[in-house]
């Protein structure tokens, strides 16, 4: 019977008073950079986007070139542009459908930020997803952007 009482006891306060809230003033909160959409910009110019998943857009790059240096920028829930997020916890990832075709550069010393280049190793088509790392996973992805490489 105690056994019972002991389990229903903390049922109860489990139920009543959950461990991880919004509310928690203990818990420290961590703020999400909330993306909707993804800007590459070369020289101020804009190359291509994507916005909830959607574009009309194609990169293009030559084989056996580097391309032009993009920078990344991001549409904010209010479809705004916006700055990639200025924390070192937050970093630039991507992953390219057919890596035979396509290779992603980051100059030195570069790693992990929101820019680069990208290297046509093969003629074809293939596309690329961006994405926001946050803590060993993906805050935010940007959808597939075709890629030609000629």
């Amino acid at each position: 019977m105690k056994t019972f009482l002991a389990f229903a006891i903390l049922l109860i306060a489990v139920t009543l008073f959950p461990a991880c809230s919004e509310d928690d003033p203990v818990t420290p909160q961590e703020e999400h950079f909330e993306a909707i959409g993804v800007v590459l910009t070369t020289s101020g110019i804009r190359v291509a986007s994507i916005l909830r998943g959607e574009t009309g857009d194609t990169l293009k790059v030559s084989v056996g070139q580097l391309s032009d240096h993009f920078e990344v920028s991001f549409y904010n829930e209010d479809e705004q542009v916006v700055e990639a997020p200025d924390d070192p916890d937050k970093t630039f990832s991507c992953e390219i459908a057919d890596p035979t075709v396509l290779a992603v550069h980051q100059d030195d010393g570069h790693d992990g930020e929101f820019e680069f280049h990208l290297r046509g190793l093969k003629p074809g088509i293939t596309t690329i997803e961006l994405f926001i790392m946050h803590a060993g996973h993906a805050d935010f992805r940007s959808g597939e952007i075709p890629v030609l490489v000629r």
